[in-house]
This record gives structure tokens, sequence and C-alpha cells, in this order.
């Protein structure tokens, strides 16, 4: 299989009865209608050849996969496990990958690194001086014998590393996101790891412990726990158990620990000797992340949390991140699955949050300055470390759009002719890809940086120049390789400067961080407005706010009450703002299109939120879980933290009056 076939069949089976035109299924996958229709006969091919039912072309032009959920599980099982034969892996997944293996197994041979990724014993050796560079540029000692390769760590330092690359290439159910670019080695660990084999035999062991020890876990905790299983039984199964654990949990912990280890033993046919009972208790510590009744992420709508962090992120950088999809995915499930496992903080990577402050400081302020949106709504706080992973994910994002925008220009003084100049381009152009590239004489020099703009990124000169602050690299007529490779260094010192990058676009750029919306697609209508509501309590003014979408059939009593029962649940987990509540709950719902109201109270009501109490203003909306609405709900987060619009609406005196107001500043967002 291929990605893109790996997608089309996770669209379908992820669900049950899933449906899609061809038309959703091109722009999900960016293929054409023939590669869809193609693909889909191949699946259809696999279906019939496994005797399961196929997918069909419905009379209203949209596939379906019509089949039991039980199917699904059973179509997934079979199709996944096929060996990956068109997938090409990348050096930096084959380094990740190699890493694993490293961390599976004890010592690892040529062989088994070529057979695991497909490659020749010429790109295997190549690819083993990265992984050695890399491991010891972060302290791992690494050795190479005769008999193979391996890493000189402890068992928990393994497994840790294991479960940790589980949660950052697994999905928060444990599979790949139909929706997100597949990265490869997610198929690779659910294929060498046979994670849907130990799942099967695993997750009826994890439901008959929580019964039995009255324990209610939530479904990426449930995940996380079952990684941290699968990774030791495969260890002990391999003959590698834990010897030494410290006993830090408390004495019931260990019990319950030792009765789900004693449930394991039972059905894999294994021992977990006493020092398993404590690493597992240790995890299991780490599932608890609140005091509260219920887990924030369970009754949290965190869409909406991640959206407004990621809306203030883009404010300070004055960057277009809050619509950018594959961040937000990535950024989400990161968030859900990290949710507790990171403060074990136990990877390949140590301490890196101080070398990416001197890298991206304007990120990790920014990340750092609106961590308190992540800490209030799901009661946790976090840590250096924890924050990096965080300031990683904004800094790809800021990379890629940064690298999309900048052209990198380079002039070339040369005083020694054409022939020289073309020479010393075209060995540029090829060598170093650059294509702007301009040759002037010295005597043309200062002329030439007095007219253009921007200014050039690089100067390269055959000879040293005075009174330039532009970034230069004297090179020999030749330019040799030595030369290349610094004129190199300095094109990536120059594009890595994000800093700089992010401090130049302030100046000018500004106006590319506008999110248009169209007066006719406004998020509200004058109907859904009312102002100088009188309310007691933070209770009545959310039922008033509530009353306004129940009244046109939008929303029930019973979604007004779980906002209410959140708040008591989670706190104020909406108050974002100063003076601004954003109320809204998870809807069961998958086709609820969005839908919004406002409420201006005549004298304002406390939420208990320390820092933006008291509210007067309340957007309340319901929106089901769907890209189309996620861009609503992102331009009600850049509506409500507007820092004028409140402003004007406080001297409205009708709806209409507040709509117009409303409109006028959705146009200037």
């Amino acid at each position: 299989m291929n990605r893109k076939q790996h997608q089309l069949m996770n669209l379908f089976t992820l669900t049950e009865k899933k449906k899609y035109s061809c038309e959703e299924l091109s722009d999900l996958l960016q293929l054409g209608k023939r590669s869809i229709t193609n693909y889909i006969n191949e699946i259809n091919s696999f279906l019939s050849g496994n005797d399961f039912e196929e997918i069909r072309l419905l009379p209203d032009n949209t596939y379906q996969l019509d089949v039991p959920l039980q199917e699904l599980a059973k179509i997934r099982k079979k199709y996944f496990s096929q060996p990956l034969y068109e997938y090409h892996f990348s050096l930096d997944e084959r380094i990740t990958i190699i890493k694993l293996l490293l961390c599976k197994q004890n010592t690892v041979t040529t062989s088994d690194i070529m057979r695991s990724l497909d490659i020749s014993k010429k790109t295997c050796l190549s690819d083993m001086k990265h992984v050695a560079n890399d491991l010891a540029q972060q302290d791992i000692p690494f050795l190479s014998a005769a008999k193979g390769y391996s890493i000189d760590v402890n068992e928990v330092f393994r497994r840790d590393y294991l479960i940790n690359s589980f949660h950052t290439f697994l999905n928060v159910l444990g599979d790949n996101s139909p929706f997100s670019e597949i990265s490869g080695i997610d198929l690779w660990i659910s294929q060498y790891f046979h994670l849907e084999l130990l799942k099967d035999r695993i997750f009826p062991i994890l439901l008959n412990w929580q019964r039995e020890n009255q324990i209610n876990i939530e479904g990426y905790q449930f995940y996380q726990l079952l990684w941290i299983l699968v990774v030791a039984a495969d260890r002990i199964r391999q003959g590698y158990p834990i010897s030494a654990y410290p006993c830090a949990s408390d004495y019931s912990t260990i019990q319950i620990s030792e009765n789900l280890c004693s449930h394991l033993e039972k059905v894999l046919d294994l021992s977990f000797p006493a020092a398993e009972v404590y690493f597992l208790a240790s995890y299991i510590d780490g599932l608890s992340l609140t005091s509260l009744p219920q887990m924030p992420l369970g009754t949290i709508p965190s869409n909406t949390v991640i959206h407004t962090f990621l809306v203030n992120v883009s404010r300070d950088l004055k960057l277009k991140l809050a619509n950018d999809t594959k961040l937000y995915t990535q950024l989400s499930a990161h968030i859900k699955s990290f949710f507790s496992i990171l403060e074990r903080n136990t990877t390949f990577d140590r301490n890196f949050y101080k070398e990416l402050e001197e890298e991206y400081p304007l990120i990790c302020r920014s990340v750092k300055n609106n961590l308190y949106i992540l800490e209030h709504s799901f009661h946790r706080t976090y840590k250096e470390n924890e924050a990096a992973f965080l300031v990683m994910h904004i800094a790809a994002a800021v990379s890629k759009i940064l690298a999309e925008r900048q052209d990198f220009k380079v002039l070339v003084v040369c005083d020694s002719g054409t022939a020289m100049a073309s020479y010393l381009m075209n060995k540029l152009k090829y060598f170093c890809k650059i294509d702007d590239i301009v040759t002037v004489s010295s005597f043309e020099l200062h002329n030439y940086l007095r007219r253009i703009n921007p200014a050039p990124n690089l100067i390269i000169s055959l000879y040293p120049i005075d009174g330039i602050s532009i970034p230069m690299v004297i090179v020999s007529p030749g330019l040799p390789s030595s030369d290349l490779s610094r004129i190199q260094e300095k094109m990536y010192a120059s594009k890595k400067d994000e800093n700089n990058l992010l401090k130049k676009r302030y100046g000018y750029t500004s106006h590319q961080t506008s999110y248009k919306i169209e007066a006719s697609n406004s998020i509200l209508d004058p109907g859904q407005i009312a102002l100088d509501f009188e309310a007691d309590t933070w209770q009545d003014a959310l039922q008033l706010g509530g009353n306004l979408l129940m009244e046109e059939g939008i929303v029930t009593q019973n979604y007004i009450d779980s906002i209410i029962r959140n708040v008591e649940i989670n706190g104020p987990y909406f108050v974002f703002w100063p003076g601004i509540a954003l109320a809204h709950a998870n809807t069961s719902s998958k086709s609820i299109p969005f839908q919004a109201s406002l409420i201006r109270l005549k004298h304002p009501v406390f939420f208990h939120n320390d820092l933006n109490d008291p509210v007067r203003y309340i957007f309340t909306f319901i929106a089901s879980d769907t890209p189309e609405n996620d861009d609503k709900i992102v331009s009600i987060i850049h509506l409500a933290s507007s820092p004028t619009l409140f402003q004007h609406l406080d001297h409205s005196k009708t709806p209409q009056e507040a709509f117009e107001i409303i409109r006028r500043t959705e146009r200037d967002i």
C-alpha cells in the first residue's frame, strides 16, 4: 500500500457506515477523481479477495462501506498487516526507526536494519553514521561491534523511549489520523510491534481490570496504559524484564498495579516480577491528572481551547498560524496523548528548552505567555520540557511559512569579467541551490545597495570589502568545496534565524495575518444578539445566552445544562479574555452546523476567574467536530479576542446596531 491508499482505507474504516462523495475524497486526499476511483478499485480487490463487503457507489454518487463495526476491525487488521512495499522512508524517518530498533533490541545487526527498512547495505551504513552523530550530540553511549550496534542505556530508558514514541507517532486512539499526512513511522510501528494482535489480547484485560477496581480511565489515557503494557509484554517476552525499580508509589496504587499484572500473567503466560509491578505503578500514578471528579479532556471541548491558544500565538508572531490545519491537528494530538506521560521526561532529547529559547526566542516567549490558556482550562502546569514540545510544533509551522515566503538573495562582487562572474553564478546555482543571484563590480557595489530593496541576504566576494553590514563570505576564484561549505553554513544561519525574520516581518507584513470573513457569512445575525440582560449569577447568564439558541430550535436545555455542569466540574474554562466568555460544551452529534449567540449583561457576573472576571459579554455556540465548523470556531475566537470590538459594542443601542459593529470588525480582523 502507499500513503494515499492508507488514508483512504482509514476514512472508510475508522467509523461505521461512512459515506463520502468523490469531491470530498478528492479534497481530503489531494487526489484527482481518476486516482480516487483507481484506489477504491484496488481496495475493493483486496476486500473481495478476503470475503469482505466492497465499497459501493450509491445512486447519489457517494461511496460507502456498509459493514458492521466489528467487521471494520477485521478489515483493518487484515489490510494493515500487508507489507509497506510502496512506502519509501525519508532519512529522518529511517534515523527514528533505527533508534526504535536500538531500544527494542539490545543488539541490532545491519541485516536487521536492511530488512526492517527495505534498504541497501550502503544506505544502512550511511544512515548509521547519522544515527551515531545524533546519539553523540545527546550523550547517548553508542556501541558498534562485529555483532552489531547497541546503545548503553538501562531498561527503563528503553521502555520510556518506546512508549513516548508510540504517543508521538500514533494518535490518541492508536490509529493513524486519516486527515493528516502519514509519516510512515506509524505504519512501521503498527506492523513491527504487532500492535493489532497485542491490542486484541490486552484490551479485554484492561476492561476487566477497570471493572474489578472500579476505575474509569479516559480514552486517551486508556491507550497510554495500553502502550505501556504492550511494550512491557514485548520486552519481557524477549527476556529483558526490569530487574530493579524503586517502590515510590503508595500502597493502593501498588495493589491495583499488582492486580493488573496478575491478569496479564494468566492471559499472556508471562511472569511480572515485583520491579515490573513498581514500574507499572509509577505510570498509573501519572494517570491521576487532577483531583476533580472528571478528567478535563473528557468534558472540555479541547479544540476551542487549543484554537484559542493558536490565535493568541498567531497574533504575537504576526503569522497566519491559527488556520493551519496540520499544525492544529498535530498540536491537538500531542496535547491529548502526552498529557501526563511527559512528566517522566525520559526521551532521547534532554534539556533542549534552553536551545530552543536561544534559536526561537520570540516563539518561546509567545508560548510561555499563552500557556495560561492551556493550564487554566486543563488544570495542569507545564514544565519547561513540556512547553518545549509545544514550541517545536509552532517553530515547525513558522519555519514552513517563512521558507515559503522568503526569497534568499545573493550578491556576487566580481571585478574579473563576465566569464568569472558566470562561472561563480553557475556553481552557486548548482551546488548551493541559489536561484536569485546578481553580480556587480566593486565600483557599482555601494550604489547598487542604496538602490536595491530589500537588501541581499548574503554577499560573496573575492576580496574583503569594508563598510558592509550584510553577511559576507570571501572566496577563492575557483570556489573550492571548503568555500561552498562556508557559504552553505551562512545560508543556514540566515534562514534559521527566525527571530530576525519575524522582526523584519513586523515592519511590513502585518496585513498578511488578516482573516477576512464575508459579510454574508457573518457568525451572528441580529436575532441572535441581545443587549442588557439582567442576571444574578453566572449560571443565570449562561442560561440566558443559551435561551437565544434554544428559541431557534438550535440547542436543547440539555446542552445548556452541560455547559453549566462543565463549569461546576472544571471551572470557567472558556473565560479566556477580560470580561468575555465563550460558552460551549462537547456535542455527541456529528452533523450540527456552527451556530452562535451573543448577550451583553446589564451588570457583569463573576465566574470565579481571577484573571478575567467580571464578565459582561457572553458568546454561546454549538458546533460538531468538523473542519468546516473548526473554521467558524477560529473566526469566533478572533472576534471574541478583538482588542477594539467591545469598546464599540459598549455604546450600541440595539441588536441591529451591535450586528453592524460586529460585521465591520469581522471585515477588519
